[in-house]
C-alpha cells in the first residue's frame, strides 16, 4: 500500500463523510449521495470533486414552474463537499506517512489511524454546520482506540494510560464547562441575549481525546486545544467584525480544535511534548 492509494481512499472516504454529515444529524439511514433538494446525484457526481469538475454541482432545473434564485441555491452543492474530500485525503495521507516512516506501525494499526482521521473529519463537519457533537461517531472513535490498545499492546498508549488520560481530560474540561455556565448566569443579569458556553459535547470530545492519546500526552492535547481554540476565536471575531456581523456571545464550534489537537498528538506526541515543554 502506498501514499497514492491512500489519497484515492481518502477522496472516496470524503464522499462518504459528506453523505453521513447530511444524514446522521437528521437521524435517518445513510442514503446514496443527493443534492440539497433531496434528489439523487448521478454517479459521476457522487464525489463533490467530480460534481464540480463536470459541471454537475447543481441539480437539473425542475420540469415545471419557474426557477428562482433561492430554488437554484437549494439545488446546488456547497463547497463543503470537495473541501471535505480533499481534507480527508490529506489527513489520511499524512497519518499514513507518519505511521509508516516515523512510527513503523503495522498495517492493521495504521488502518485504525486512518479510520480515526476520517471520523475526526466527520465529527468536525457536523459541529461546524450544526453546532452539535454526535455521540455515534464519537463512540466509534473510542471503540477503535480500545481495539488498537488490545490488539497492539506494545504500542502506546496502554489501557491504563488511556483511562487516566480520559479522566484528566474529562475532569479538567468539566471544570471549564462549569465555569462557563456560571459566567453565563452572571452575564444574563446584565444582558438579555442568552450566552453560548462550552458544551457537554465538547467535554465528551475532549475526554475522548484524552482516551485516545493517553497519559501524559493528554496535557499536551488539552494545551494545544486551548491554543488552537483561542487562535480560532480571534480569527472568528476579526472576520465577523470586518463583515459587520459580529454579535456578542456568538456560538463558535469548538470540536474542530479538540479534534485537531487530538489528531496531532496522536501522530506527533513526543515531538509536540518536547516543543511545548521548551516554550
Amino acid at each position: 500500500m502506498d501514499t497514492h492509494l491512500i489519497v484515492i481512499l481518502g477522496l472516496l472516504t470524503g464522499g462518504l463523510i459528506n453523505t453521513l454529515a447530511d444524514d446522521l444529524p437528521a437521524a435517518r439511514m445513510p442514503r446514496l449521495p443527493r443534492y440539497p433538494d433531496g434528489r439523487r446525484r448521478p454517479r459521476r457526481a457522487w464525489l463533490g470533486i467530480t460534481a464540480f469538475a463536470l459541471g454537475l454541482r447543481t441539480a437539473p432545473e425542475p420540469a415545471t414552474g419557474a426557477s428562482t434564485g433561492d430554488d437554484c441555491e437549494r439545488r446546488r452543492l456547497s463547497w463543503r463537499h470537495p473541501l471535505v474530500e480533499v481534507a480527508s485525503a490529506a489527513l489520511m495521507a499524512l497519518a499514513f506517512e507518519i505511521a509508516r516512516d516515523m512510527r513503523s506501525l503495522a498495517l492493521e494499526e495504521t488502518l485504525i489511524w486512518l479510520a480515526l482521521a476520517a471520523l475526526f473529519v466527520l465529527i468536525a463537519v457536523i459541529d461546524l454546520e450544526r453546532l452539535r457533537v454526535l455521540y455515534t461517531p464519537t463512540l466509534a472513535c473510542g471503540l477503535l482506540a480500545i481495539i488498537g490498545a488490545i490488539a497492539f499492546p506494545q504500542s502506546p498508549p496502554t489501557i491504563a494510560s488511556m483511562l487516566v488520560g480520559a479522566a484528566c481530560a474529562g475532569f479538567t474540561f468539566s471544570l471549564v464547562c462549569l465555569g462557563g455556565r456560571l459566567f453565563a448566569r452572571a452575564a444574563l443579569r446584565h444582558q438579555r441575549e442568552p450566552m453560548t458556553v462550552f458544551g457537554r459535547g465538547d467535554v465528551t470530545l475532549m475526554t475522548l481525546g484524552g482516551f485516545i492519546v493517553g497519559f501524559p500526552y493528554v496535557w499536551v492535547a488539552m494545551a494545544l486545544a486551548i491554543i488552537l481554540g483561542g487562535c480560532g476565536a480571534l480569527v472568528f471575531l476579526l472576520a465577523k467584525s470586518a463583515s459587520g456581523g459580529y454579535r456578542r456571545f456568538s456560538a463558535m464550534p469548538y470540536a474542530p480544535y479538540i479534534l485537531a489537537s487530538t489528531y496531532l498528538v496522536m501522530l506527533l506526541g513526543d515531538e509536540l511534548n518536547h516543543l511545548i515543554a521548551g516554550l
